[in-house]
């Protein structure tokens, strides 16, 4: 008798454990497919964006336009050469949003000293149909880089706008500093 219940008390621990086991499972599973879902409306978010910076790009006649969000840098071929541009670091900030330009040169030359300018503001419409909205601008200097390829970060703070609210930050008119 006494074997009898240790064999019924064993099985039953067995399926008592196995269903927690599955539960265990389970929940992993749930949170792994949520873990999925989150990461894909991520990278649709994000494919939009490149498709929208894409379109405006391929449409602008001057400067380059980058789209926060995107996360993927433009180029530019400016009076100093092929350039890639990209957003670093959006961050609300008092008064706006500070963010940090990255200019890299495309050549094996140190980028020299030079100026631009920098717009921001909001989009509405279409990609295909879009009005900018609240722009402003401000110059920008970097100095000339020693090493190359050339890496210039540069922190900007854009003010009036929220991280939320920034449709775009476009760039223009890079030439040598030594033309001015």
């Amino acid at each position: 008798m006494t074997r009898r219940y240790l064999r019924t008390l064993l099985l039953g621990s067995l399926f008592a454990l196995s269903a927690c086991a599955q539960q265990s499972e389970v929940r992993q599973l749930h949170q792994s497919v949520s873990t999925l879902n989150n990461e894909m409306s991520k990278l649709n978010k994000e494919t939009v964006k490149i498709t929208q910076q894409n379109t405006l790009n391929a449409k602008s006649g001057s400067g380059v336009y980058l789209l926060p969000g995107a996360n993927t840098p433009a180029r530019l071929n400016s009076q100093i050469g092929m350039l890639r541009m990209s957003l670093q670091n959006i961050a609300p900030n008092a008064g706006g949003t500070r963010i940090v330009l990255r200019i890299q040169g495309e050549s094996n030359d140190p980028l020299p000293a030079f100026s631009g300018t920098v717009e921001w503001g909001q989009i509405q419409g279409t990609t295909e149909n879009y009005q900018e909205v609240n722009v402003q601008n401000q110059l920008i200097n970097a100095p000339a880089s020693t090493l190359a390829p050339s890496d210039v970060d540069i922190p900007l703070q854009l003010n009036g706008i929220t991280p939320d609210q920034l449709g775009f930050v476009r760039i223009h008119d890079i030439q040598p500093a030594n033309l001015q």
